[in-house]
């Protein structure tokens, strides 16, 4: 036979002189064959360099060994530890991940749940800003959710201590002399977005500090609307003496429009990132940010998602990580406080 860049588990069989199952069964349970016939088929295997397709696989074994990542966008920087942390937990397993993007749109986040049962994937992560639209999965497929409470529908669930972070943040600002504080917070209508507005305004109110709803601005997770937010921030008579990004790719943009008002960071105005994101420690100067265990969260969730594949009426984990500010150089002393200015 000529040798071709594919061959079929059928070409295999042939030259085999066996069954097509027989085939299968080599290579899903090889503990299933005779020794003879296991050798004389893998020998083929090997000649041929034949590499199974684990999508044609999942149809005849139920099981791809394929896990499905949906996060919100590819924009961000913010889930590439995230993602590092649970392909490779995933990969010590034989697994292998593909990675979605939900955009943030409902309509096409169904489709991505439609598209994981059409190919048999085994299990999703749903790192999505929106609630999952999971009721589109096959029924079967392991769920784990990152940073939304599932436990209630029997979910495996891994989220922030979002309260937790902000309320460390105001008092550090506060101790740095700071009262007029400004929010980029993402997009406002997301769950994360939301979620962060009510944890930045209960921190706010703990801390003795009014909330001005013109410092709170919304943009959608890229350093682009970052800084179109924050030029608008700037625009008013009154601006604050530090802004928090509710990621530090919004951070990008937030620097970026400062000093496109001919202010300096952190001189005039100080920033703060979320996440500690590849690469925040580079910027200049570099971004005082807050940071969980990301990459550790990540292998944590891919534990969880293999031992829900495998045991399906498990008992449902739940785990919270905190947040630690990250102090760098974007942050400065305010020695005078600003009065907020009501129209």
């Amino acid at each position: 036979m000529t040798k071709k860049d594919t061959i079929t588990i059928l070409e295999i069989a042939e030259m085999s002189g066996v069954n097509p199952s027989t085939v299968s069964r080599v290579i899903n349970h090889p503990e299933m064959v005779n020794e003879k016939t296991r050798e004389k088929v893998q020998a083929f295997i090997k000649e041929c360099n034949y590499q199974p397709n684990p999508f044609a696989r999942g149809l005849q074994t139920k099981r791809s060994k394929i896990v499905a990542l949906v996060v919100p966008n590819f924009t961000t920087l913010s889930f590439a530890n995230l993602a590092r942390g649970i392909q490779e937990r995933l990969m010590q397993s034989d697994y292998s991940m593909v990675i979605f993007s939900s955009h943030e749109d409902e309509v096409l986040e169904k489709k991505i749940c439609k598209k994981i049962s059409d190919l048999h994937i085994d299990g999703v992560i749903f790192a999505s800003s929106m609630m999952p639209n999971y009721d589109e999965l096959s029924y079967g497929i392991a769920k784990v959710f990152i940073d939304r409470d599932g436990s209630l529908d029997g979910i495996d669930t891994f989220i922030l201590d979002v309260e937790g972070a902000f309320d460390k943040l105001i008092k550090y600002l506060v101790d740095k002399g700071h009262s007029n504080i400004g929010f980029v917070v993402g997009d406002k209508k997301s769950y994360a977005g939301l979620k962060k507005i009510s944890a930045f305004k209960k921190a706010m109110k703990n801390h003795g500090l009014e909330v001005d709803e013109k410092f709170i601005v919304g943009a959608l997770w890229s350093s682009k609307e970052g800084w179109n937010a924050t030029s608008k921030l700037l625009e008013g008579k009154d601006i604050p003496s530090v802004i928090i990004a509710g990621s530090d790719t919004l951070g990008i943009g937030v620097i970026g429009a400062v000093n496109s008002k001919g202010l300096s960071v952190p001189e005039d105005i100080s920033v703060v990132g979320f996440n500690n994101e590849p690469g925040s420690e580079s910027m200049n100067p570099p971004l005082t940010t807050m940071e969980y265990d990301d990459y550790g969260m990540g292998q944590e969730v891919a534990d969880a998602i293999i031992k829900r594949i495998n045991k399906p009426e498990g008992e449902i984990e739940i785990k919270i990580y905190t947040m630690d500010i990250i102090e760098r150089k974007t942050v400065r002393k305010h020695l005078l406080t600003n009065k907020i200015i009501y129209d």
